[in-house]
């Protein structure tokens, strides 16, 4: 990768405007080809789609055509494959260890915000035309050559060429590019852009999520079915309120309140935390289960554990602030919290980082509980032993 300068793109970049990144990957290699995507298409668990586009006027240059959109899993490719076609596979990095270094480059933002790595393979002039997304995103050039319009947020007019499909009608480009081997096009949530294919070519988009309201109230209202927080309105010493229909300012301020210790609580910091660190992520679990005495040997004799692909695990810095009941230190995967003991508090930064752990990582070895944990998180299918 070349010099990138992160502070100039957060200030100048980052959810304000589009920007196009030239030589951003320097000597690009694509990690995976479309007979690898076309693998994974066929899977049940993973999310994949094939959508085409079919001229039927006989002049290309109008836009005149046919729609068609398959949702995975795809099995018979030649049926599906009809003029112009992209397949697209989500969330490629749970899957394929080898993308990972294609998201190296965008560590400069939380784990927690990060959301996939889509692939996708698309034949000569194809694309999934005009649209806008709800997300930031990183459109990163593999092979081929691909052309990509931006334009600017507004009011655009929406059409559904197919049941599955939401385009817009049209915008006017700020940007019209071309991006070669990688090239990187960044997009802020809410500016439409339409690419398409100018031969065969994979594109690697790296996409962001942001939580919007009603899904951190879902987190909040999760927590509360089991919480002790969950308390009930009480109004003892009410003083007489007339007439009957008004509900008095003092009342709904404390309807409010109740709503707020809520939220302030600890059992709702782990909740969100629980929330933002859910993949959904696939569960491999070894064939035979590991016992905590077998990883322990196992590390004490030089073993390798590395997080499974796409693992992306959370840890907060407030280990202080917290009530007595809740006090201790904490980690996030895939929706489950784990907790650690101080003394291994360089032990579960180098986990949660992703690196390779090993004995001779660190000059004291871990404790029983951190290699207990561990133990989990390889039952899990999180993290993998490593033969050697």
């Amino acid at each position: 990768m070349k010099e990138f300068d992160i502070e100039h793109f957060l200030s100048h970049y980052w959810q304000q405007k589009p920007v196009v990144l030239r030589g951003f990957f320097q000597d690009f290699e694509d990690p995976i080809d479309e007979h690898d995507l076309a693998g994974l298409a066929q899977e049940e668990e993973i999310d994949s789609r094939l959508l085409s586009f079919e001229n039927t006027s006989g002049n290309p240059a109008d836009g005149t055509g046919e729609w068609k959109v398959h949702q995975g899993p795809i099995h018979d490719f030649e049926a599906v494959c009809e003029g112009a076609w992209t397949l697209l596979v989500q969330s490629v990095d749970r899957y394929v260890h080898d993308v990972a270094d294609i998201l190296e480059p965008f560590r400069f933002l939380p784990n927690w915000r990060l959301d996939d790595l889509m692939v996708s393979f698309a034949t000569k002039n194809a694309g999934v035309g005009a649209h806008i997304d709800q997300y930031d995103v990183f459109l990163v050039q593999g092979k081929g050559q691909r052309r990509w319009r931006v334009g600017k947020p507004g009011e655009y007019k929406e059409v559904f060429p197919h049941p599955k499909l939401r385009q817009i009608e049209g915008f006017d480009p700020i940007i019209d590019e071309v991006l070669n081997p990688g090239d990187v096009l960044y997009i802020p949530p809410g500016w439409p852009h339409d690419g398409k294919a100018l031969e065969d070519c994979l594109t690697y988009s790296v996409g962001f999520r942001a939580p919007e309201t009603s899904q951190l109230a879902d987190s909040l209202s999760l927590m509360l079915e089991t919480s002790d927080i969950n308390v009930r309105f009480t109004d003892s010493g009410r003083k007489l309120s007339m007439p009957s229909a008004v509900v008095e300012p003092s009342d709904i301020a404390t309807l409010k309140q109740q709503l707020i210790t809520a939220i302030n609580s600890d059992d709702f910091t782990h909740a969100l935390l629980e929330s933002l660190s859910e993949q959904g992520l696939p569960e491999y679990p070894p064939e035979y289960l590991y016992t905590d005495s077998q990883i322990t040997a196992g590390f004490e004799e030089g073993v390798e554990f590395a997080a499974a692909p796409g693992v992306r695990a959370l840890i907060t810095t407030d280990t202080e602030n917290t009530t007595p009941s809740h006090q201790g230190r904490f980690f996030y995967v895939n929706g489950e919290r784990f907790s650690y003991n101080k003394e291994d508090e360089q032990w579960v930064q180098l986990l949660v980082n992703n690196d390779v752990l090993f004995a001779d990582i660190l000059p004291d070895l871990p404790s029983f509980a951190f290699l207990a944990t561990l133990t989990t998180l390889v039952n899990k299918g999180y993290w993998e032993w490593i033969e050697a």
